[in-house]
């Protein structure tokens, strides 16, 4: 079956963000918003199987990320920004109410989305989200500390010094294996993404700065940044996604499925933090599911 796949650039606050589209809408519409911060849409281009299903897939690369437009400054790059993105790219491409799904950053994005332009979405999918960066900070936390204790040590070391070590790139290592794509070849789609990640971003709001042996998340534009209070007065289907062994952990997850009301949470056992390269039938038949159910 041929199926529409077309790209192009709309203006967004002045700036111009490159987007693909992918399949018709005959079930609905589905607005996809990477993680990162930083990164680019096309580790997430799996979730173009739901094209097969009916869906169209609207996939782009945020501000200064991929192919987007570079901002001359990053200073006021925050997520309230990133938010507003997302509605008006919808509004720019008349896409009408539409399915927001929100992957690791992008997941923190579609709750602020949610929460800022509430009447824009038919539904949400948080997958591997979080609500504050006091929770991401957690989560890292509790990852690297159940690292090997070699590899613990080399990563706090890291830390303390910002240096990069082969060392470190042992942990790094073995935190992707155990907790992001779990396995030893990387998919080339995740590493495409990986090979274009602009670290202006993750700097500027404060991602690098993340550090377990201190309150790291008080730096950058995101500093502090929680939408947790303001979950309690959704009422937009929710899907909260998050893998068993994901480095944004299932408490990340329960923290938001507690906060939104009517919400449903799925930890999909036996994986990490990217089940569409892991499970990617079993994840399009959960997303197929929950998306038809919101229509």
């Amino acid at each position: 079956m041929d199926l529409p796949d077309r790209d192009g650039y709309a203006r967004v606050r002045g700036k111009r963000l490159y987007y693909r589209r992918v399949g018709k809408s005959a079930r609905g519409t589905v607005l996809v918003l990477h993680g990162g911060p930083g990164s680019t849409h096309e580790y997430l281009t799996p979730l173009a199987d739901l094209a097969g299903a009916g869906f169209e897939l609207i996939f782009y690369d945020q501000l200064g990320c991929g192919r987007s437009e570079r901002p001359t400054t990053y200073r006021d790059y925050t997520i309230e920004a990133s938010a507003d993105d997302a509605e008006e790219l919808r509004r720019r491409l008349k896409l009408g109410r539409v399915h927001l799904y929100g992957h690791s950053y992008g997941g923190a994005v579609a709750l602020e989305a949610a929460v800022r332009h509430p009447r824009a979405w038919t539904s949400v999918v948080v997958a591997s989200g979080f609500a504050s960066m006091r929770a991401l900070w957690r989560a890292r936390r509790l990852r690297v500390s159940q690292l090997s204790p070699i590899n613990r040590r080399a990563w706090i070391q890291y830390e303390r010094t910002g240096v990069t070590t082969a060392a470190f790139a042992r942990a790094a290592e073995e935190f992707r294996t155990r907790f992001s794509e779990r396995s030893v070849n990387r998919p080339y789609e995740a590493w495409l993404s990986s090979a274009h990640l602009n670290f202006r971003v993750l700097d500027a709001m404060g991602f690098r700065a993340l550090r377990i042996c201190d309150d790291g998340f008080r730096r950058g534009t995101m500093a502090g940044w929680d939408v947790t209070p303001e979950l309690s007065r959704l009422r937009v289907p929710m899907l909260i996604v998050v893998g068993q062994y994901d480095h944004i952990t299932p408490e990340c997850a329960r923290e938001i499925h507690r906060a939104v009301p009517h919400s449903r949470l799925v930890v999909a056992r036996g994986v990490g933090h990217q089940p569409f390269f892991e499970t990617r039938d079993r994840y399009i038949s959960l997303l197929k599911e929950f998306f038809d159910k919101a229509n």
